[in-house]
Parts: structure tokens; sequence; C-alpha cells
């Protein structure tokens, strides 16, 4: 949402001043001949592989936070449903979800169509000093009941939400990451990069101590085996600055505008080393006429090239752990769609609470698949909606 942008601009802010001048080295050093793929990856700005540039696909990762509406839900149809990557198979997205407003019905349809659903907490509560409280509870209560939420009301298989990203994209460092991967989580997207643009960082995975810069909340320096950062690389706006969300960039005033800064960094990227490309926001940035169109316009060219693939963050990881060049990627089997999608069947059901049954006060409408209403407002420790509601204080 828009008031998410703003907050999350004033929170990074807020963080990165509070960061301590140096991080402590706990995790050895990376060495690549002791870190090899698949299961390992040292922090870098080579492409997996050895590949060179011209063999590389260019991947572009479509993101959406927050909750799934039925608002949202048109522009998803009309901007990703039916578009196309070159070998024929529909393009991928991944949607990082919070609870409230989420309708669970719609997540189901999405996943169905053969998007990739992820965590992004239940509360995504503003207050910064929760998520970057020495507290692994509260991680494991937030993105894993979270994913817990997901398959109970939307029917979708924990095995299938793999990744996660922070509020505020609010790295909550070693305490966040232990919860991570106690919880079977295998990557996570909330770790922006402005030193590593041009060239880009390319995934990796925490076996070893990162080289990262660490830009807002606190990173981890413990060691992770198998766990996968996917650096969200930043763009640079309209005015030059930063920014890893595209709805906190300046964009300008025009769908040209937006069109052309989109292109801009992209060209980054093509003409570069390939990294993967972000294409982070939130839904509601969508809302405004200028921003579609542009978006749109962008989207139609990068289905027009044949070294182009729009792919879920799990499809990418997947490339990594098996680089595949260009001239045989038709054959790379994550990509291919020539396996049917296993779908999850959603009989709807429309839940409505008032006040009295909910923690804010005020009613909240909630549509899930396959279950009873819970006689209470599902949240934050009352995931199944047992237990009466106590006043919610962010």
């Amino acid at each position: 949402m828009a008031r998410c942008a703003i907050i999350l601009a004033l929170i990074v802010s807020a963080a990165a001043s509070a960061l301590p001048a140096a991080r402590e080295k706990t995790a050895p050093y990376c060495d690549p001949a002791q870190c090899v793929l698949p299961d390992c990856l040292c922090s870098s700005l080579d492409i997996p592989g050895g590949l060179t540039p011209a063999e590389t696909p260019q991947t572009v990762l479509i993101t959406y936070d927050d909750a799934v509406n039925v608002l949202n839900f048109v522009n998803y149809t009309n901007l990703i449903f039916n578009r196309a990557n070159p070998n024929g198979c529909n393009i991928k997205a991944t949607y990082f979800l919070s609870h409230e407003y989420n309708n669970y019905t719609l997540v189901n349809d999405i996943y169905n169509r053969g998007h990739e659903i992820a965590s992004h907490s239940i509360t995504h509560r503003t207050n910064q000093d929760f998520w970057l409280a020495n507290n692994e509870e509260n991680w494991d209560k937030e993105l894993a009941d979270m994913r817990t939420m997901i398959e109970y009301y939307a029917g979708i298989p924990q095995s299938a939400i793999k990744g996660t990203r922070a509020p505020f994209l609010l790295n909550g460092g070693d305490t966040m990451w232990s919860s991570l991967s106690k919880n079977g989580f295998e990557w996570d997207c909330s770790w922006p990069t402005r030193n590593y643009v041009d060239p880009g960082m390319w995934p990796y995975t925490l076996d070893f101590l990162s080289q990262q810069d660490c830009q807002i909340g606190v990173c981890p320096v413990e060691s992770y085996p198998g766990k996968w950062v996917v650096p969200m690389i930043d763009l640079f706006d309209a005015s030059g600055n930063p920014c890893a969300m595209v709805d906190t960039c300046i964009v300008g005033d025009t769908a040209d505008d937006v069109y052309n800064l989109l292109m801009t960094n992209f060209m980054r990227h093509y003409e570069g080393n390939r990294s993967p490309y972000g294409l982070f926001l939130h839904a509601a940035w969508l809302l405004d006429t200028n921003h579609l169109n542009g978006y749109r316009r962008f989207l139609d060219t990068l289905t027009t090239k044949d070294d182009v693939y729009l792919v879920s963050i799990s499809q990418l990881l997947d490339w990594v752990k098996s680089p595949t060049p260009l001239s045989q990627i038709d054959a790379f089997a994550p990509w291919r769609c020539d396996t049917p999608i296993t779908s999850i069947p959603c009989n709807e059901r429309r839940c409505a609470y008032d006040g009295t049954k909910t923690p804010f006060g005020s009613e909240r409408i909630m549509s899930m698949c396959n279950r009873q209403c819970p006689f209470f407002y599902p949240w934050y420790e009352n995931i199944y909606g047992s237990n009466p509601p106590t006043p919610w204080v962010p």
C-alpha cells in the first residue's frame, strides 16, 4: 500500500542510522573450493557456473507484498496471468503475504496458476523495535505462523511456501535467520544492496560470511548452511537516489517516465552480468494510472525478448543451483510447463466478524477455503481464531 511505502522509507532511514559501525565476524570467509553448487555459493558478482553474459538468461523477479484482495487481483489478472516466457510457459511472480485483509480464496487461485506464495508476517506491525529485538520467538510467530495460516486457510502445502520477506525490509540478523533455518524456510529476499548494483550481486548461501553491505536492520554473521539470500539490488530513481522497492522510487510524472526509469535500470543488468532484475513493489502503487501504464508497457517490452525470463524466486534459485546456458534452456526442467500444476481445490467460505470478535474493535471480513468460519477473527498468537481477542497494540 502507499502508506506502507511511506513508512518503509522512514523506517529505512531510522534503522540505517542505528546500525553498529562494524559487524563481528563469526562465520568464516567464503572459500570457493569448499562452497560449491548446488548446495553452496559464495556471495559474488560472478555469474554462476562460469557462464558468460551472452550465455545467461536475464531473469526478472516480479514480486508483490502484503494482502491479496479483489482490487489488486484485477491488476494481477490483466498484467501477469496472460503473459508467456520465450519457452512458451507462463511468466511467474512471487507474492509475499501478510494476513490482515488477505483473501485466501484468491491466494489459492494465484497458487493454482503456478505462481509462488511466500510469507511476509501476520501483522506487518510498524513498531521497528519488535523486528529488531533479540527475540527469535517473534519471528516464529510472525513468519512461520503466517505460513501455517496460508496452508490452513488457502489449502497451500507448507512445503510449497519456501521463502520470506521481512516487513519494511527490517532484517532481524541472526535472530531472524535462526528462526528461518529452524522452521525450514529455504530463502529470504529482504536484504537490499547499494554497493553491488553494477555489476549486481547474485543470490548466495549463508554457509559463509556474506560480503553484502548491510543497509537496513541487522544482518546475519553466523553460518546457515544451504540457506539462500536473494539480494534486492537497488534501482536508481529519477533523482539518482537508490531504492530497493519500486514504490519508494521517485519515478516521474508520466507513464513514459515510469517506463524509461524501469528500462534504464533493467539495461544495467541486461548489458552487465545478467544478475536478476527485481521489480519489487506493493500493488497499491499500480492504482496510479501513469504507474500502471508505464509498468504494463515495460512488461510488454520484456516479453518480446527471447533471452529474458520472468520467473518466481524459487525458479531463479533452481537455475542458480544448476546454471544452464540459453542454448539449453528449453530443456531446463524447473522452467518447463509440460507437467500440469496440481490444483488445490477451494470451496470458498466468507466470514464476517463484528468488532467484538476482532482485536481491533472494528469489523473484518475474511474469505477462506474449505473451512468453517473460526469463531473469532484469526490473528497473531490466535491463528485458528479459537480464543477471544485481546486489544491489538502494534
